[in-house]
């Protein structure tokens, strides 16, 4: 592909908005099919200054059913427990229950030790310091506030 505007979309372009709505109308659909539907969950990473910043969506979880682990001084882990919806009979059943988890690597090395968290409304938001000189050992239990 050339990349050029007058190229039809295929595996090789990415598609806009429009165009994915309009291949998709009349077609029939899988749960494969629905944006956004994934065995994992989505995270955004920042750096800030002497802070990494990891923003994770987990819909559904509560606080103490998350766990924050720093594996080692580049690499987190974040696993969830989502309790699944009350027995009823589902046109369609997406949300389901069962443990949700995430090895996140990190653009620069971090430790554990005064490490903050936050959650709120389905979204945690890990903040953890960049490594200096000295470094930490390795492996650390990170507790949600």
């Amino acid at each position: 592909m050339t990349g050029r505007e007058d190229d039809p979309p295929g595996a090789g372009r990415r598609q806009d908005g429009e165009q994915r709505a309009n291949n998709r109308e009349g077609a029939v659909r899988s749960s494969r099919d629905f944006f956004g539907l994934s065995t994992e969950f989505r995270v955004d990473i920042l750096e800030h200054g002497d802070e990494v910043i990891v923003v994770a969506e987990l819909p559904g979880v509560e606080p103490g059913d998350t766990r924050i682990n720093l594996l080692n001084p580049q690499t987190l882990r974040i696993t969830a427990r989502r309790a699944g919806p009350v027995e009823e009979e589902y046109y369609i059943h997406e949300r389901g229950d069962g443990t949700l988890s995430r090895t996140v690597y990190l653009p620069a090395s971090v430790v554990g030790g005064g490490a903050r968290t936050g959650f709120r409304n389905g979204v945690l938001e890990v903040r953890l310091k960049k490594m200096g000189r000295a470094s930490e050992p390795s492996g650390r239990m990170i507790p949600i506030e």
